[in-house]
């Protein structure tokens, strides 16, 4: 068979996925797909009514966890002939294991989050969710409000993942633009970050690229040199907790030194820079590039004080 285009909605029980499939196939969201087959995973409270899909060219069949399989799987296919296919996953299955057939061409994967009950279920289920925001590329919050909540919820996504497009909306499914409440003045030529300020400058700095354009900030970090990186550049680097202790992964940005400057490896340093917007080969948009102005070598903190954590 041909390989065949997959959007794959993603997201814990009840974060609202059938209503997203619904919705947006029925509103041309994704323009003239054809025929359309939903595979769901699992039944939630939302459910597809056939007679009101079929006359869209829109078919849906539920796939029990016991039948997963290539030749169920490939019986649908024959039977309804897609253009396209949806794919309703259950996260609690081994992804390892319930895999898709070959000609299967993953073209999207969107992430569904309740914003009403993101924190909770971020506590409670956190590793399922840092791994469903890593391997996303869109993430659709409903049930927003335009509280803080709603820009922690961004903050956290972020920090995760910094590549992620993320649409927030009200209960009314209406899209609304989430608040941004720095620690800092960004209306400063100079900004002087303090050690918890780092999370929301690294989130904003690839969110508002006028922002901070040609402007001098100052802040703690590791830098950290490695072979594969640039000649005469190093790692402006915090660790971030993103799931758990065994968890960290290392989130900061690049730093080019000039002629004559010098920064010694895996050293805690207070650094000035210019943040300069960079276009590197094989990623999207501009990068963050600084450019090193002087450092200060200072005692290392405690772990804890280093960390960026997420909300």
């Amino acid at each position: 068979m041909a390989g065949i285009p997959v959007i794959t909605v993603r997201g814990i029980l009840e974060s609202g996925k059938t209503y997203f499939i619904i919705d947006s196939l029925t509103r041309g969201d994704f323009g003239d797909l054809g025929k359309v087959l939903i595979l769901t995973q699992e039944e939630g409270v939302e459910e597809y009514k056939s007679e009101e899909l079929s006359p869209l060219d829109i078919y849906v069949e539920y796939v029990e966890k016991e039948n997963w399989k290539d030749k169920v799987i490939n019986d649908l296919v024959r039977k309804h002939k897609p253009h396209v296919i949806f794919i309703e996953r259950n996260e609690t299955w081994d992804k390892n294991k319930y895999l898709y057939p070959e000609y299967f061409d993953v073209q999207q994967e969107i992430l569904i989050i309740d914003g009403s009950s993101f924190k909770e279920y971020f506590s409670a289920m956190r590793q399922m969710m840092v791994d469903m925001v890593k391997e996303c590329e869109l993430v659709i919050i409903n049930r927003c409000d335009y509280s803080e909540n709603t820009s922690n919820i961004k903050k956290s996504l972020k920090m995760v993942n910094p590549n992620l497009e993320i649409i927030a909306l009200d209960s009314l499914g209406s899209q609304i633009k989430l608040a941004t409440d720095l620690p800092y003045d960004v209306s400063s030529e100079e900004l002087h970050l303090k050690l918890s300020d780092f999370g929301d400058f690294y989130v904003d700095s690839f969110e508002q690229i006028e922002r901070y354009r040609n402007k001098i900030i100052e802040f703690e970090c590791m830098a950290l040199f490695a072979d594969e990186l640039p000649p005469s550049t190093f790692f402006a680097a915090r660790p971030a907790l993103t799931c758990c202790m065994d968890d960290i992964q290392t989130i900061g940005h690049l730093c080019a030194l000039n002629q004559g400057d010098s920064v010694e490896n895996q050293t805690w340093i207070k650094l000035r820079a210019r943040i300069h917007y960079i276009k590197i080969n094989g990623t999207q948009g501009e990068q963050v590039l600084l450019e090193y102005l002087s450092s200060e070598q200072l005692p290392l903190p405690p772990l804890d004080s280093q960390l960026v954590k997420l909300v």
